[in-house]
């Protein structure tokens, strides 16, 4: 199995409680894309990644009934969970689409967008720049590709992962780490990126999301997105005895969580 795959099945076991845990921080994050992403009325919009629908939605809500919204996801569970969301908000002009989005040009054929999203979803690609060319590639002349990325962690969150790594060191490795394969770190790698895919007026901004997390809820919040790549790897008779390890081992106060999240959005000539 390639990593794309693996990750696509991550996903796809995660879909059932994604930004269901009681720690929100996806849904603020992707309304924030779309606010900078500016859909308008009647626009076009495909939403590379879509995850639950955290950007399909409020996307959909802004173009309106005579706009259309493309969601496109590598995991099965994560496409059954935004067309749910998309059916729950009566969307008509949404469809949500199985595929990858280094392949949208071959999956929408003679499409072409004013929008593209590509929320939290770049740096688990094997090659961020395809996916780039790509989705700028189903942009019309003048429109926008709007990126996220989680960049840079603050020290109570460093300070979380190195506790939850050294508890669950017992069970399985790495707990702590997310597996990404690009970090595309600063902001400048950002807009290369965007430069090398045939976009310009690109321009860059970090914004800081605050995300409590109570110590009864670290467990679950982890299994609920890209760490539980590691915490697979846990015999399942030993989970609660893993979970029960780790919850000792953290404050009963909890974290608040600083986490910088990275935007950027780039414009085809």
């Amino acid at each position: 199995m390639n990593a794309k795959d693996y990750m696509a099945g991550v996903f796809d076991r995660a879909s059932g409680s994604y930004e269901r845990v009681g720690v929100p921080f996806f849904a603020p994050v992707a309304a924030e894309l779309v606010r900078r992403a500016a859909p308008g009325p009647g626009d076009r919009v495909l939403d590379a990644g879509c995850g639950t629908g955290a950007s399909l939605v409020p996307a959909a809500q802004a173009v309106g009934p005579s706009g259309r919204v493309v969601g496109l996801d590598l995991a099965p569970g994560m496409v059954a969970a935004a067309t749910a969301e998309v059916e729950r908000h009566g969307l008509t002009q949404t469809a949500v689409v199985l595929g990858d989005a280094e392949h949208a040009e071959e999956l929408l054929p003679g499409e072409r967008f004013d929008i593209v999203l590509a929320g939290m979803m770049l740096y688990f690609l094997p090659d961020p720049p395809a996916a780039v060319r790509s989705m700028a590639g189903l942009l019309r002349p003048g429109g926008r590709l709007a990126a996220s990325l989680l960049v840079r962690s603050s020290p109570a969150e460093a300070e979380l992962f190195a506790l939850v790594e050294k508890a669950l060191a017992p069970y399985t490795s790495g707990a702590g780490s997310a597996p990404f394969h690009h970090t595309l770190g600063g902001q400048g790698e950002l807009i290369a990126l965007f430069e090398q895919g045939g976009l310009g007026d690109v321009e860059c901004a970090d914004v800081v999301f605050e995300v409590a997390v109570g110590a009864g809820q670290v467990w679950d919040w982890l299994w609920s997105a890209a760490r539980r790549a590691s915490l697979e790897s846990i015999p399942e008779a030993l989970r609660p005895e893993a979970r029960a390890a780790l919850e000792a081992s953290l404050p009963q106060e909890g974290f608040l969580l600083a986490r910088t999240v990275r935007y950027a959005t780039g414009t085809r000539a």
